[in-house]
């Protein structure tokens, strides 16, 4: 269908007469004329002069009666030569029931499903009535967020899904071509007041020159007036899009929430506030209110080898199971030492030296069984 500064001719019969779309009857009859008297089978012989002759008749058949040319002109503007209907055949678009409905809209959406590496896309326009539009996009939108993120290529193909199928609620060309072909259905049937209503709301989604042709058409409903319809409310359509991706951010941030509420409370638990004096055998102190782990403490039983670990590498050893404590002192790899306690994680241990004194170091800088050599006037492990 050629369309270029508002040419409508999608059979091209315009082009086949040698003529514009705006030529005059007169024009059209002067060049049939002549163009039947050069191709004419009897007087032509050239190999294709029949089939011309044919498509020359064919066309000025149509474009010679003033009301089969303006319904050929106003299906022009809403079909190409792919999918022009048969003219004398025209069927009324209805709603998804089947049923008639003069107040419909067309919608045009896609519909993704991911597949791996493997995608399905239907694309359609549904005609629906006010009660199903809400119905069909829902479901649609339901399906591209539950299926149409699982593929890769999907994913991409699915958000601009997504966004085409919110920003195209109020489609131009679908509702453009659905009223003004019921129009002339309409008009056909002799309901002259169904047909001006169709018309009426195809020019709203009208643009260009297609606006002349509807007033073109308009022109020749006298003393007819539209019939009330209801209006649409889009934004609502618009809303229903949005639920869906609404209800999943819902709910992961709920997860995320509910995590973090956990983490929250296990830390809670795992750590307590102290402030108080931290005594140690040999008689020293010091005194802290830094929020520390709390402490499991393991039984000291000096005859036992299972709790006896040693140092894998030159590490510090702390005051407390954090490293915002001081450091107690600097131990040397392969020292052997005695697990005295532990933290809810297991991430701090509390650890005895020869001497008896405790500090803290990290669980994954200890490796179980005896290091170094153990003195015999160690206190943390004896022989029965």
């Amino acid at each position: 269908m050629s369309k270029k500064r508002g040419v409508f001719d999608s059979l091209s019969y315009y082009k086949i007469l040698e003529v514009s779309p705006t030529a005059s009857d007169n024009e059209i009859k002067t060049n049939y004329k002549n163009l039947v008297k050069h191709w004419h089978p009897d007087h032509n012989s050239s190999p294709n002069a029949l089939d011309i002759f044919q498509q020359i008749s064919q066309a000025y058949d149509v474009l010679k009666n003033p009301q089969t040319r303006l319904k050929y002109d106003l299906l022009s503007v809403i079909y190409n030569k792919n999918n022009f209907p048969d003219m004398n055949a025209l069927a009324l678009l209805r709603n998804l029931h089947g049923q008639e409905d003069l107040n419909l809209r067309a919608f045009r959406l896609l519909e993704v499903t991911g597949k791996g590496f493997k995608h399905n896309v239907i694309d359609k326009v549904y005609y629906c009535s006010q009660y199903e539009a809400g119905g069909v996009i829902a479901q649609i939108t339901k399906h591209n967020w539950m299926c149409g993120f699982l593929g890769f290529k999907a994913f991409f193909i699915n958000i601009k899904a997504l966004f085409s199928n919110f920003y195209n609620i109020k489609n131009k060309k679908n509702n453009l071509v659905m009223f003004l072909h019921n129009a002339l259905v309409y008009d056909e049937k002799g309901r002259k007041e169904e047909a001006f209503t169709s018309l009426c709301l195809a020019r709203q989604y009208a643009v260009g020159n297609e606006i002349c042709y509807i007033d073109r058409y308009a022109k020749t409903f006298t003393d007819v007036k539209p019939l009330v319809v209801k209006s649409w409310n889009f934004s609502k359509l618009r809303k229903i899009q949005l639920f869906y991706p609404f209800i999943l951010i819902a709910v992961i941030g709920a997860v995320l929430g509910v995590t973090f509420l956990r983490q929250a409370e296990i830390q809670k638990n795992n750590r307590t506030i102290i402030k108080e004096e931290v005594h140690f055998i040999n008689g020293s102190k010091i005194f802290s209110d830094i929020s520390v782990a709390k402490i499991f403490d393991i039984p000291i039983d000096i005859y036992d080898k299972e709790r006896l670990y040693h140092l894998i590498k030159d590490t510090n050893a702390m005051h407390g199971a954090d490293e915002s404590f001081d450091v107690y002192k600097r131990i040397e790899k392969g020292t052997t030492v005695r697990i005295t306690g532990q933290t809810v994680d297991n991430k701090w241990l509390r650890i005895m030296f020869d001497n008896g004194e405790m500090a803290f170091v990290k669980a994954s800088e200890l490796k179980k069984g005896i290091g170094n050599e153990i003195p015999l006037w160690s206190k943390i492990y004896k022989e029965k």
